[in-house]
């Protein structure tokens, strides 16, 4: 086990952890834009703390293609088993991406409180670093911390139950968008230490699996998400719908992720597929 759990897969585990919860906390933005009727501001005001989520990425993306390089012995007996532990390390951290979205699920009613206060604010300062000066004052900090609140609460029965107005099919999209990020990366590393001679060119084929990944999210998950938001907005919706719509996004979040333990070595032969195939031809 200790094997297995070494430091870079903590550090690597934690970051993955980090990006999840903040992925998960985006889903809420569509809700906080509904309620202050603000979405457009809402959706630019995010992008700040999607930045932190990218710059995890690049510090975790090196040390885990690191871990691929690892494998790469002359001993094909030790290859092997190295391959293997390689394995049990990427379940580890698509662990650390399912915990990461159940602590943003669990954070997302605060989390639209807050951020409808943001945006309140934004609006009274007119710019974002007046409104990261105003953030850094304690007692406006304080005040933010009010708003902290207990996941979901008594509402939770009637979120569940207003599953029969939010198009199924669009849950399951988002599972399969989920887990197809997900391994993403890890399935070309993984793909690279299978195949040493084709290491190179597996590490820059990522867009193969993130490419079904995005077509599903921009022409299946993206829109329907989007109509609802607006029909909440200009009332053709109750509000409440909205909320319904972000429980399930981000139990379908979770599911993608356990989802994405199963897959993550079929993805991995894909990438080596269209390896071989740029191989062949060039």
């Amino acid at each position: 086990m200790g094997a297995v759990i070494d430091r870079a897969v903590v550090v690597v585990a934690v970051l993955i952890g980090i990006m999840s919860m903040v992925d998960t906390l985006a889903l809420s933005v569509r809700t906080s834009g509904a309620m202050t009727r603000r979405l457009a501001m809402a959706l630019s005001l995010f992008n700040l703390l999607v930045v932190f989520s990218r710059v995890s990425n690049l510090i975790q993306a090196p040390i885990v293609g690191n871990m691929a390089d690892k494998t790469v012995v002359a001993d094909p007996m030790l290859h092997q088993q190295l391959i293997g532990l390689l394995l049990c390390k990427i379940h580890v951290i698509i662990v650390a991406t399912s915990i990461g979205t159940i602590i943003g699920g669990l954070l997302t009613p605060s989390f639209v409180r807050i951020f409808s206060r943001m945006i309140s604010l934004f609006e009274e300062v007119k710019t974002l670093p007046r409104m990261a000066w105003a953030l850094m004052n304690p007692r406006r900090s304080f005040e933010f911390l009010r708003h902290l609140t207990r996941p979901f609460g008594p509402r939770l029965p009637g979120y569940f139950r207003g599953l029969r107005r939010i198009p199924v099919d669009f849950l399951v999209f988002q599972v399969l968008v989920t887990a197809f990020y997900t391994v993403g990366v890890l399935s070309t590393i993984y793909a690279a230490a299978l195949e040493p001679g084709l290491r190179a060119t597996a590490v820059t084929l990522s867009g193969i699996v993130n490419g079904i990944a995005t077509l599903l999210l921009f022409i299946l998950v993206d829109p329907p998400g989007a109509m609802i938001t607006d029909q909440c907005i200009n009332q053709k919706r109750p509000l409440e719908d909205v909320k319904v719509m972000n429980l399930y996004l981000v139990i379908a979040r979770f599911l993608g992720t356990v989802l994405a333990q199963f897959i993550i070595v079929a993805t991995a032969y894909l990438v080596l597929w269209a390896a071989g195939i740029v191989n062949r031809i060039f």
